[in-house]
């Protein structure tokens, strides 16, 4: 008996107004989009590769990630349709599809995810570290030598907050993945 082999897409929606009501975007709604834009640019051969091997798998609706299954041969069509989609079907406001991942398998692409959204986690915690610091340092620059040193301290208390809030934040990420991790993320301070 021949396996049948397949790839899955995690794929990132991007919509052009950020007040996109979430509620209205539906896995089936991604699906038949995916399917019209096959059948535009491949015509009746493309849909009927498609029509029993194409599932959206998972779909997160305040992320507007999804996971997308196809047959292994046919792993790029449907990155080329997907390049081409412009607005998903009976939707007003127009989107772009942005492939995050391919993989082999559900596992690799839920192990990506949760990568993905610890490093969207850091680089947000340390936008707003950079932030912090600058109007931190304007403040500093322009005090006397005695208050420079409390507000330091007070400097230092505010990255060890925001260090336990990272980390607390990043643990529930991964209890709330199914993905068991046996690494274990340790505060500097800590050691």
């Amino acid at each position: 008996m021949v396996r049948v082999k397949r790839r899955y897409f995690v794929f990132q929606f991007h919509f052009q107004t950020h007040s996109h009501p979430s509620t209205l975007v539906k896995s089936s709604q991604i699906h038949s989009t995916l399917e019209t834009m096959i059948g535009r640019l491949y015509g009746d051969i493309g849909v009927a590769r498609f029509t029993r091997n194409l599932s959206v798998i998972y779909y997160n609706p305040s992320t507007h990630v999804a996971i997308v299954r196809c047959l292994r041969d046919d792993k790029h069509m449907l990155q080329t349709a997907a390049a081409f989609i412009s607005r998903l079907t009976n939707d007003p406001v127009e989107c772009s599809i942005q492939t995050l991942h391919v993989g082999g398998s559900i596992r690799q692409c839920k192990k990506y995810l949760v990568n993905y959204c610890i490093e969207q986690l850091l680089q947000i915690n340390a936008t707003s570290i950079n932030q912090n610091a600058t109007t931190i340092t304007s403040q500093v620059l322009f005090k006397n030598k005695k208050k420079k040193s409390n507000s330091h301290h007070q400097q230092q208390q505010q990255s060890m907050e925001v260090d336990h809030d990272r980390q607390v934040a990043l643990q529930k990420l991964l209890a709330d993945s199914k993905i068991e991790s046996n690494t274990i993320v340790v505060l500097k301070n800590e050691e």
